[in-house]
């Protein structure tokens, strides 16, 4: 699991019960800035990173600027952050959204090129390479702007955009795939619309919906203070991995 507390990382590791803090990338990181961790892992090279990306709008340039370091974590050795520079033609600042996932030891995270342009940003863990592939608009021309409606899955393999804008209302939950991450860039759509008798699970409540079956669960976490939960802070986000990856022990 990795989350981040007065602006550092953190990762714990729930079989072992290890919990690990890591250094700021930058000493004047403060929690208004616009920044985003991303954890992931390559089962090739058996090799976990923390991405590190940042962006902010410069007014007086009217240009976005962005930064990006990688944290290695190895066995029993304490790492430092790395600069990472993106060497892509078509890449772009952006300002990160705080979503991410890994898939097959590429990172993936959604970022804003542009006040109306967004896209999902890959990163792959052993080549060290940055790729961006444009976000589709729903209905054909409207951006996925409300970002708390929206987030990143793994579904069928694939990565997913998961938009639950009409969730609650119309009870209608829109799946966004990426048919191949690597060349065409191409995305499929799938609406997924729930039963009547299955409205009143969406309504203030966490829930895991199977896909297959186009049936929903409601879940319940217990234990999270409530002061994280106030008017301006009313999400905790945590990047969550495979149980089947690797065991690794870390310095503190």
């Amino acid at each position: 699991m990795c989350y981040s507390f007065i602006s550092k990382p953190r990762i714990y590791n729930p079989a072992t019960r290890q919990l690990v803090t890591l250094s700021a990338p930058i000493k004047s990181q403060t929690e208004e800035d616009a920044y985003g961790y991303y954890f992931g892992y390559d089962p090739v090279i058996d090799q976990y990173n923390v991405l590190w990306s940042t962006g902010v709008y410069v007014k007086h340039l009217g240009e976005i600027r962005s930064e990006h370091r990688v944290f290695v974590l190895k066995a029993g050795r304490e790492g430092s952050w790395k600069k990472a520079s993106p060497t892509a033609p078509d890449f772009l600042p952006h300002i990160p959204a705080k979503r991410g996932m890994c898939i097959d030891g590429v990172i993936y995270y959604m970022g804003w090129t542009g006040r109306y342009n967004l896209v999902l940003v890959s990163f792959q863990i052993r080549s060290r390479d940055f790729k961006m592939i444009q976000v589709p608009r729903r209905d054909g021309d409207e951006v996925l702007l409300r970002m708390k409606n929206v987030s990143l899955i793994e579904y069928g393999g694939k990565v997913t955009i998961i938009d639950q804008t009409n969730l609650r209302e119309k009870g209608m939950l829109d799946l966004w795939a990426v048919e191949d991450a690597g060349n065409k860039n191409s995305w499929s759509r799938k609406t997924m619309v729930l039963q009547s008798s299955q409205l009143h699970l969406v309504i203030n409540n966490i829930n895991y919906i199977q896909h297959e079956s186009n049936d929903m669960t409601k879940i319940e976490i217990k234990g999270i203070p409530d002061h994280w939960f106030s008017i301006d802070k009313s999400t905790v986000n945590v990047m969550l991995m495979d149980q089947s990856e690797s065991l690794v022990y870390l310095e503190t």
